[in-house]
């Protein structure tokens, strides 16, 4: 359920499909807001995977976008976009009947690790994201498969989650009467 300051923001991109998504910013911005806008990300970032939760941030899950590549066709511009959704490993240990390093609780019978559920969790909140963008905004186009790997010890900072990455297609209309010759 959306909070008052929520509402405009989510009904002005779907209502909004003249947006002009072929600009880099618009279409940036699209992911910062529908991530801003899921009740289960708690911190929005965007930027270069190697700088991702280079601060110790006090809220978790937190979502990034990162667009790698564009392309320009005729009247398309297609993004290869990037989408994180990472928490924060809980620390599940005793320090008789666990390892320091994954946070995997030891049981003698079984084993509890959190990993199995921040992935669970995270890949979900990604499907929310990506399915969203294919079929509530007109504006642009997810064509091809979405590619998800999970990862556990890529951050070297207790972060768990899913990376998604895919292409986004948008109109561009490439606008000639714009320029004088």
């Amino acid at each position: 359920m959306s909070t008052p300051s929520q509402t405009p923001a989510r009904s002005q991109i779907v209502k909004n499909s003249a947006e002009n998504f072929s600009l880099y910013y618009n279409t940036l911005n699209y992911f910062k807001t529908i991530m801003k806008n899921h009740p289960s990300i708690a911190k929005v970032t965007q930027g270069d995977i190697y700088n991702f939760d280079a601060t110790e941030f006090p809220q978790y899950p937190i979502g990034n976008v990162l667009i790698t590549n564009a392309n320009f066709g005729p009247t398309i511009t297609e993004y290869q976009v990037q989408l994180i959704v990472a928490d924060k490993s809980k620390v599940m240990r005793d320090d008789k009947m666990s390892d320091e390093r994954t946070n995997k609780q030891i049981v003698p019978f079984d084993g509890t690790d959190d990993v199995v559920d921040i992935h669970a969790n995270t890949l979900s909140i990604l499907n929310d994201l990506t399915a969203y963008t294919q079929k509530s905004n007109y504006g642009m186009e997810i064509n091809s498969d979405i590619n998800c790997t999970p990862f556990a010890d890529r951050f070297n900072n207790g972060l768990v989650g899913w990376s998604s990455e895919f292409t986004l297609t948008v109109h561009n209309d490439k606008n000639r009467c714009l320029f004088f010759w």
